[in-house]
């Protein structure tokens, strides 16, 4: 049993978050008469408290260590087994749950357990669609189809359901399935004492129904906020409309108070309409591959240091394509995080032929993107504290930490590198996904204003004047640009 997992732990935390738990219970409401599943009771925080007396609660747990407990709660049947494997694989099911449509759930799902890759395969065979790598939005998913037809939801869960790519089937599964009432972001802190990796968490609570255009869901973002969650559902009324859900489930839905400190005064296209946007190599075996210069070494040392003499800064066509036709040869290497935007790279890579044959051929690298390797474009690390960076990137390689950006015409690329550095694009960029991965597919949405031909031509200038005074030096000016291109 369980073998479909690589760590045993089943990532199950909860602690004493009472303020957590009572909002929970009080936005779950009177459960009198209630049939109610909880497919992760754990050590029952929630069913312990609930409102009403209901009718009968079936209570699930993978841990054999939660049914060690003498507390028993009234009218509570317990089931020793994983819900997920449950649905899985139907087969292999020792004891079966009753053939029941609940009335309510309250969970506070396990978030990212940790899946063998053969029973992602499994899970995607068997739920077209979904996400097999994020098992909270399986909990989900799985206990609201168990729900009757009106009947009521609570969950606690990573925010990252709201804006990331990969759970776009969630979303569109709540719009279809599952209309909130509320939606509650905070600080994991709350939490208590546990560090779970995630940087938000949310309350999701609603009914099972469709949301309707005219639908008002209660939208409380908490992040900034040390006030208690039972204060805040009372005397927070912000309220979204469902067309908004309807309409951004493929983007991401955002907090109001995030969707309302950016906007624009003229026509705006996305970034992925103007540029390519691109991930770069990874060798397969740094240590051996990159290097770094022996006489301005990185603050973080990844590789083995090269004397720069022995680096090709400026390859051929065809040492680019194909390779330098030495033992061993190496090429600038853009790595991940941030750089200043004139920065020259202090990083290398071999680009030799028997290096450009490891990297196509080793299971464990990607040469992917090759053909925008040596072109000019920017470097955009992957993953940030929160503000997007660009530097210049030109004739060199980069790595799968750097999104490399290429507008397709020309006269962007000098706008685009004070764009990306701007607080504005951050902004932006946190109402596609608030958290600290700038990948591809985020940067891809972010929105851009449609420049004149006079106002591109101001960049080129404003860039010019940098790369001769200082970027710094720059600052006044460059936040003069973009207030008035946006």
């Amino acid at each position: 049993m369980n073998n479909q997992y690589t760590d045993k732990s089943f990532q199950g935390f909860f602690t004493n978050a009472d303020d957590i738990r009572h909002t929970m219970i009080e936005l779950l409401g009177d459960t009198t008469g209630h049939e109610i599943i909880e497919p992760c009771f754990g050590e029952g925080a929630f069913i312990k408290d609930l409102k009403g007396t209901p009718k009968q609660i079936h209570a699930i747990d993978i841990d054999k260590e939660h049914f060690k407990s003498d507390v028993k709660f009234d009218n509570c049947n317990y089931y020793n087994l994983d819900f997920i494997d449950y649905h899985i694989h139907p087969e292999n099911r020792t004891e079966t749950l009753p053939s029941v449509q609940y009335d309510s759930t309250i969970c506070n799902p396990p978030y990212g357990l940790k899946f063998t890759t053969e029973y992602r395969k499994t899970i995607k065979k068997k739920l077209p669609g979904v996400y097999a790598r994020e098992s909270y939005g399986l909990f989900f998913y799985l206990t609201l189809k168990a729900l009757k037809e009106n009947g009521k939801y609570v969950f606690i869960m990573p925010d990252t359901f709201l804006t990331s790519t990969h759970l776009t089937y969630l979303r569109k599964f709540i719009t279809e399935n599952a209309k909130p009432s509320h939606i509650i972001q905070f600080k994991s802190k709350r939490f208590g004492s546990v560090n779970f990796g995630y940087g938000n968490l949310c309350i999701i609570a609603g009914t099972k129904n469709k949301i309707t255009s005219d639908s008002s869901i209660n939208w409380i973002d908490a992040v900034a906020s040390n006030e208690s969650l039972m204060n805040l559902i009372k005397t927070d009324k912000t309220e979204v409309q469902g067309s908004y859900f309807i309409n951004n489930c493929d983007d991401a839905w955002v907090s109001p108070k995030l969707l309302n400190s950016v906007s624009f005064n003229r026509d705006v296209t996305t970034l992925g309409e103007i540029a390519d946007c691109k991930t770069g190599i990874y060798t397969g075996d740094n240590t051996t591959y990159c290097g770094y210069n022996i006489e301005t070494p990185p603050k973080r040392l990844n590789g083995h240091p090269v004397n720069w003499t022995d680096v090709t800064t400026t390859p051929t066509l065809d040492e680019r394509e194909t390779g330098i036709k030495k033992e061993v040869a190496y090429v600038p290497f853009i790595r991940g995080g941030h750089r200043q935007p004139f920065e020259t790279t202090a990083s290398c890579i071999r680009w030799d032929k028997e290096a450009i044959n490891f990297y196509d051929k080793n299971e464990k690298a990607r040469l992917q993107n090759k053909n925008f390797y040596f072109k000019e474009g920017l470097a955009v690390p992957m993953v940030t504290s929160g503000r997007l960076s660009a530097s210049i990137l030109n004739n060199a390689i980069f790595d799968q930490g750097v999104v490399g950006v290429f507008a397709n015409d020309n006269n962007y690329h000098d706008f685009l590198l004070i764009y990306l550095n701007d607080d504005f694009s951050s902004k932006l960029k946190s109402l596609i996904a608030p958290g600290a991965n700038n990948s591809a597919n985020y940067l891809k949405k972010l929105k851009v204003p449609k420049l004149t031909a006079a106002e591109l031509h101001e960049a080129k200038e404003i860039v010019k004047i940098a790369k001769s005074i200082g970027w710094k030096e720059t600052e006044s000016m460059r936040s003069k640009y973009i207030a008035s291109v946006t």
